[in-house]
């Protein structure tokens, strides 16, 4: 199921009985502990135009709502304040499929093998982190806006950094 909600700078593509809340953060469908999600838990990175990325979304919807994809989101537009030309699409999977969902993507003509673990995407939204900081520095904060997103982030994050086993339930709205 392709959701496209213009007010959301994603378009996400979702199996249609785990839509909301993370549902589909789950290993042989087990749902994953904090720690389980940060030890496995990642996507492969895919660039290109959007239109592109359209097409690829309706190519592995199927595979979605099959459930041998976790998840896809993809950006709208590219995210020129931050000096991207191409929108960026995350094909969500646990490491231990990663290998399955790469022949799926190669099968569909992606030629990049980008994967990133969300224990580092963590790290990188993390104060000091280098999406963080270069968010907050193209966004032209002040340093009092600066710190207090620094202190939102950490308190965000700390929901799975201070608490492992606890099943994951997904970021606070």
């Amino acid at each position: 199921m392709i959701v496209d909600q213009p007010q959301s700078h994603f378009i996400f593509v979702y199996h249609p009985l785990v839509y909301k809340r993370y549902k589909y953060i789950a290993y042989k469908g087990k749902p994953l502990t904090n720690k389980e999600y940060l030890d496995y838990w990642g996507k492969w990175i895919v660039l290109g135009s959007r239109p592109e990325l359209d097409t690829l979304a309706e190519r592995l919807n199927p595979e979605v709502e099959s459930a041998i994809i976790p998840c896809v989101k993809y950006d709208r537009k590219p995210l020129e304040n931050l000096g991207m030309e191409e929108c960026i699409m995350c094909v969500f999977c646990d490491d231990r499929d990663s290998d399955d969902v790469w022949k799926i993507l190669s099968r569909e003509g992606v030629k990049l093998k980008a994967w990133i673990c969300d224990r580092e995407t963590v790290d990188m939204w993390l104060p000091g982190g280098r999406l963080l900081e270069n968010w907050i520095q193209s966004e032209k904060l002040s340093h009092e806006e600066a710190e207090k997103t620094r202190d939102e982030s950490r308190a965000k994050f700390s929901i799975i950094l201070d608490h492992p086993d606890e099943l994951f339930a997904g970021w606070p709205q």
